[in-house]
């Protein structure tokens, strides 16, 4: 088998410092970066990781599983029960070692991730549930227990361990398995389509020169962004966006139609010196859910709270002395698109908050994140938000702040979804791209929406999914 990875192979030692989001900056070179807007007025470049374990080798290190109704979903979409929650719950064992429950509530005691939750008895920690206690937020021990709690209040899970992360390509790929042959600074340019609709090979871009190679089976990983890219360079997506990049259209499919991605803001606030200083093994602590008050949601708002300054973490402001809340809505009406822009490169229109239902969830994300702040428990450690009025704001008031202070979460999904019909899905429930043989997709790309959480163990859960089914032909 051979695995080729775009970036450097294995990743630098560097990456493994979970308390560093140095990587994570455009024009890094473990990065890909790409041009993208957030909303019709605000652009924004977007970093994904261009190394040995994509993303997972530079981001924070957020490892929470998707919910049961996003699995079963994907389920009824796909026409596969693999994807079903009850499916899937031996997969996650198979994943993890847990350190802080062990076996308990469907946990693993011997996969190759780590997983450690955040320090509950840190100083902001602390605070923060108690506050969530004053607002109706249970205590929430275990955000990735089986069966699921109660949306509440408590530690972050994280794929690291003894304050070092783990990516995927360190879990899975050190050493490298036998039989497998994987081959760094090797950029895949091109899927090579035989005339009876086969996946032959592919083009690569190695040391300068532009190389073909052939062989039986391939296995598109490249993520939610590179993977769509290579099938529209491939001559596969929809007429409309292979005509606009001059590609010649070898099939029909709607590649990039449906980019799902979670909005965040950014809600800072200031500590006393000693609290800034008390000592953290994992840069995320506590995650707060909530529901917001359209019909069905569950768990859908999200309050992520960081114990590092990230100005710090990500070396752009050595000086930052500001912790911050990220906010995020988990669920939208709307989604955006990705499209192929004249450099074979991406472009990525998010369309957030096009919708009244998503700017509502965003005032509820951070309305809630705004009363965490605002609380006896924050005030007695000295903690006093930057923007200490946001509750009090009308909705077209706080609206106006919020677009302000729009980024993205960075967990791009659904760019080569999962389903049963050809003119709404690019695969089906095993990977497989409709209409081409022997050609797969195993990534985020395949999710039809984004799942209640962020993404990363979900990843790892599909790569679990797609070889098991790969594995039963």
């Amino acid at each position: 088998m051979l695995l080729l990875e775009s970036g450097p192979v294995p990743a630098p030692l560097e990456s493994r410092d979970a308390s560093s989001l140095a990587a994570a900056v455009p024009g890094h070179p473990l990065a890909f970066s790409y041009q993208g807007a957030l909303t019709a007025d605000r652009d924004h470049t977007v970093v994904r990781g261009r190394v040995a374990g994509g993303s997972t080798a530079i981001n924070g290190g957020y490892f929470r599983r998707p919910r049961a109704r996003d699995l079963d979903e994907w389920a009824r979409v796909s026409g596969d029960e693999r994807w079903s929650a009850a499916a899937t719950l031996p997969l996650w064992a198979r994943i993890e070692t847990d350190h802080d429950v062990g076996s308990e509530h469907g946990h693993g005691t011997a996969g190759p991730i780590p997983v450690e939750r955040g320090d509950s008895r840190h100083p902001v920690s602390a605070a923060l549930i108690a506050a969530g206690r004053t607002v109706g937020l249970p205590h929430e021990s275990d955000k990735n227990a089986s069966p699921e709690t109660a949306p509440g209040i408590g530690p972050t899970p994280t794929n690291t361990h003894a304050g070092e992360r783990w990516s995927t390509a360190r879990a899975f790929l050190e050493p490298v398995p036998q039989g497998v042959e994987l081959r760094g600074g090797h950029h895949v340019t091109a899927i090579i389509i035989g005339p009876r609709g086969r996946a032959a090979g592919v083009e690569v871009l190695a040391g300068g020169r532009i190389e073909r190679l052939l062989g039986g089976h391939v296995v598109v990983c490249a993520g939610a962004i590179e993977s769509p890219l290579l099938l529209l360079r491939s001559g596969i997506g929809s007429a409309e966006s292979l005509a606009a990049s001059g590609v010649p259209m070898l099939l029909e499919a709607p590649v990039g139609e449906r980019l799902h991605d979670h909005p965040q803001v950014e809600v800072r606030f200031t500590v006393p010196t000693e609290v800034l200083a008390h000592p953290v093994d994992i840069s995320l602590g506590v995650s707060a859910h909530g529901s917001s008050d359209i019909a069905g949601s569950v768990g859908d708002l999200e309050v992520l709270s960081v114990l590092r300054p990230l100005g710090r973490m990500l070396g752009t402001d050595p000086a930052d002395t500001s912790l911050s809340l990220l906010v995020s809505p988990l669920t939208s009406n709307g989604h955006g698109r990705l499209l192929l822009d004249s450099s074979a490169s991406a472009t990525l229109d998010f369309r957030y908050a096009a919708l009244e239902r998503d700017r509502a969830r965003l005032r509820e994300a951070v309305r809630l994140a705004a009363a965490l702040l605002d609380s006896d428990a924050m005030r007695d450690i000295g903690g006093h938000p930057e923007h200490p009025h946001l509750a009090d704001l009308a909705d077209d008031d706080l609206d106006s702040w919020v677009l302000a202070h729009l980024s993205t979460a960075l967990h791009s999904c659904g760019t080569t979804p999962m389903g049963t019909d050809p003119s709404t899905s690019v695969v089906d429930g095993r990977g497989a791209v409709h209409g081409i043989e022997r050609l797969h997709i195993a990534d985020l790309g395949i999710v039809p929406t984004a799942p209640t959480s962020g993404p990363a163990a979900t990843a790892v859960l599909i790569g679990e999914v797609i070889a098991d089914a790969l594995s039963a032909g």
